[in-house]
């Protein structure tokens, strides 16, 4: 085996897959629950939440088959030349990534089934809840969904400023490797215009 199938270049396309589709659905869950708790949905509030319920836990099965597949799937390693500190910063970003994106939706299918509600999932099947009515703990969980769910957002929010600062600062492959062949290095002769070239 040679050293470059044994330190792969980019994240294979399964996987880059998974990455993009779990970022649409979770552009559409927050968007669900922002457009209920608006006013704006009216009698459209309860389905709009079932929408919602139902992409959250197809984001916790994405994160699922996301784990499993990463566990056997040989995956970039981050610039050798990036300091020791960028690199605990960026696991650590990574491992709160992946507990979040497993236990938000998971609160919020306990939170449901503390209200005493099943999930309608997509409007196929009812999936009943999955602990017993207890309306003190449904709060609870409520708050902690919340707070999860802003804590997912800023996570995301550093998470993509990093891979924006690889990608037109540092000039390196980070971001490129979960970009499809035709969009890598896009952009980036903009920035070469008018930023110093990085020394290596």
């Amino acid at each position: 085996m040679n050293a470059a199938s044994q330190n792969p270049t980019s994240f294979s396309p399964a996987m880059r897959a998974i990455h993009w589709l779990t970022l649409l659905l979770l552009m559409a869950t927050y968007s669900a629950a922002w457009v209920a708790h608006s006013g704006l949905a009216g009698e459209w509030f309860r389905p709009l939440f079932d929408v919602h319920r139902s992409l959250g836990l197809t984001v916790l099965g994405l994160t699922v088959m996301r784990l499993v597949w990463r566990r056997y799937a040989r995956v970039p390693g981050l610039p050798d030349d990036l300091h020791p500190l960028q690199k605990i910063a960026a696991r650590g970003t990574q491992v709160l990534l992946y507990l979040l994106l497993f236990l938000q939706p998971l609160l919020g299918l306990l939170q449901t089934g503390a209200r005493g509600q099943p999930v309608n999932f997509y409007f196929l099947v009812a999936l009943p809840p999955v602990i017993g009515t207890d309306r003190p703990l449904a709060r609870e969980l409520h708050d902690l969904h919340a707070l999860s769910a802003n804590a997912l957002l800023i996570l995301i929010g550093l998470h993509s400023a990093a891979a924006l600062f690889h990608h037109f600062i540092r000039g390196d492959d980070v971001l490129n490797a979960m970009l499809p062949s035709r969009l890598r290095g896009v952009g980036r002769s903009a920035f070469a215009l008018v930023l110093p070239k990085r020394q290596t």
